[in-house]
């Protein structure tokens, strides 16, 4: 009975949406352009570069040579990746490690919900638009933080698996990053795609400017966090609520994770959790930085 009311629920929800997308065409359209923008001058140039020779270096030797030369531990090597590359690369990663049987299950949960690194290079960027240089790196910083502080109380597990030398040539694993990459891009453009829709209904049946850009920055966090130099809000309101669109990640981000880990056994209820946690330790840390 309840799986009938949800499923009524979701087939109405999409009816509806069909019809506003009939309805106002050419709204849409012009919306998809400029997300498609978007991602192709913004967030492919920022991100599939690092995507690729992420997934190089997992798939290419780098983690067993790291491990051999500096000991560094499976969730320091993702970290780094994922701090460098942004979201949803962490899961990107995770799962190229988890399938390759360099780290085990519940390792990869827990690694999986404490790299969750925003991209520096476009946080900077859409930040800079509505903050100051101190505040968008107070941002930045209890974003980032509060992820090192979930992985110092997630340690690593007791992982007696051994990692194999890659046997596959370096021709082959760059063809095969380079397409696996570029499906994971495509996943991203049609998420933020989707999601956009959700966002020209929400602006055309509400007026408060407010819950508009709340409602955009949890369907995608990037138009959420443009939206804000729109707001006459406090600064230190909309300060938090840029990290907590950051933190979340909006639910294409979400979307994007759970299509990546799909065909895995990694358990996504509890990423979910981990994005609780996130928001309640980076909130926390914002309020210090303003206090001190």
């Amino acid at each position: 009975m309840k799986k009938n009311i949800k499923d009524l629920i979701i087939l109405s929800s999409l009816t509806l949406i069909l019809f506003f997308i009939l309805t106002n065409y050419t709204l849409v359209i012009n919306s998809i352009k400029e997300v498609t923008n978007l991602w192709l001058f913004k967030l492919f140039p920022s991100l599939f570069p690092f995507l690729v020779i992420g997934s190089i270096l997992i798939n290419y030797n780098f983690a067993y040579y790291i491990k051999k030369i500096f000991k560094l531990k499976n969730k320091t090597i993702i970290m780094l990746l994922a701090l460098l590359s942004g979201f949803p690369s962490n899961a990107k990663y995770t799962k190229d490690m988890y399938l390759q049987k360099q780290i085990n299950q519940k390792e990869a949960n827990n690694i999986l919900g404490f790299s969750f690194f925003a991209n520096p290079l476009f946080l900077l960027s859409v930040l800079s638009l509505t903050f100051s240089k101190k505040i968008t790196f107070r941002i930045i910083i209890s974003h980032y933080l509060a992820n090192f502080i979930l992985a110092f109380f997630y340690p690593d597990e007791k992982n007696n698996l051994t990692i194999a030398k890659n046997t596959k040539s370096l021709p082959e694993v760059i063809a095969l990053s380079i397409k696996d990459c570029l499906n994971t891009m495509l996943l991203i453009l049609g998420t933020i795609t989707f999601y956009n829709i959700f966002i020209c209904l929400v602006k055309n049946f509400l007026k408060n400017n407010f819950i508009i850009t709340l409602l955009t920055g949890l369907l995608e966090f990037s138009q959420g966090l443009n939206a804000l130099s729109t707001l006459n809000n406090s600064i230190i309101l909309k300060a938090y609520l840029a990290l907590l669109f950051i933190s979340f990640g909006s639910l294409s981000i979400l979307t994007q994770i759970k299509s990546i880990i799909n065909d895995t056994d990694l358990n996504f209820k509890k990423f979910i959790k981990f994005r609780f946690l996130h928001i309640l330790i980076s909130f926390i840390l914002l309020t210090i930085s303003f206090i001190i």
